[in-house]
């Protein structure tokens, strides 16, 4: 019984699989305005396995973002788990920090100028714009922790205070240009001539990342407090 369960396991979790690739695909373009029939067609699966395996386009969303967070999560938490270990320590070492920085950033960039990455970044841009619950439900588990763990980080190198808003607007711009490499991919590939990003185009971006990052750390350290110094 055992060898003839196996099979029926493994093709449902395929069919599952195969279902939620085509539904990232198809909301990341068109949001809950894409059909059922175009997302079962994609995935080479009757409309009834939606119901079947799903219960609604609804809870396939959503299934679609408990995806998109186990990605995040598994390629991310070794930072998460690394920034944890250095701000409990009793004097964190700032080239660590530094470190666990820049790996994290570079990365992220890794993830967002992969091709296979394209259809889950479509997928956020639009909950970014037009929130739903599935975003609510991404950022509580994946996009809140990692955000706050690499303020603090920015925080603990600069002797700035994570939850001063003016650290918090820091550290989202230091996201945000790691963004622009996935949400203005097109300029890039046509200004720098590249075809697409293989792994010497994105070692330039990280090197030029990196570059930034450090001007933004010495920047903030030099400048700490910002305009509250002034007044």
């Amino acid at each position: 019984m055992n060898s003839g369960s196996t099979p029926t396991t493994s093709r449902g979790e395929q069919a599952k699989n195969q279902l939620i690739r085509a539904a990232l695909a198809q909301f990341g373009e068109y949001g809950l305005h894409a059909t059922t029939r175009d997302i079962a067609a994609e995935a080479g699966q009757n409309i009834a396995a939606i119901t079947y395996y799903f219960g609604s386009k609804e809870e396939l969303y959503m299934a679609c973002a408990d995806w998109i967070g186990d990605f995040i999560d598994g390629n991310l938490k070794p930072h998460l788990e690394g920034a944890v270990a250095l701000l409990a320590a009793a004097q964190p070492d700032k080239a660590a920090i530094r470190e666990r920085i820049l790996a994290a950033c570079c990365d992220m960039i890794h993830l967002l100028t992969a091709d296979e990455t394209l259809n889950l970044s479509k997928f956020i841009s639009r909950e970014q714009l037009s929130p739903t619950s599935a975003y609510q439900q991404l950022h509580q588990r994946v996009i809140a922790p990692m955000h706050s763990h690499l303020t603090s980080l920015v925080a603990c190198y600069t002797g700035r205070d994570a939850q001063d808003t003016e650290t918090i607007l820091h550290t989202h711009a230091m996201m945000g240009e790691i963004l622009t490499f996935r949400l203005l991919r097109e300029t890039l590939l046509l200004r720098t001539g590249w075809s697409q990003f293989d792994e010497s185009s994105t070692r330039q971006i990280c090197a030029v990342v990196t570059q930034h990052i450090d001007f933004v750390l010495q920047g903030l350290c030099i400048h700490r407090g910002g305009a509250s110094d002034e007044k």
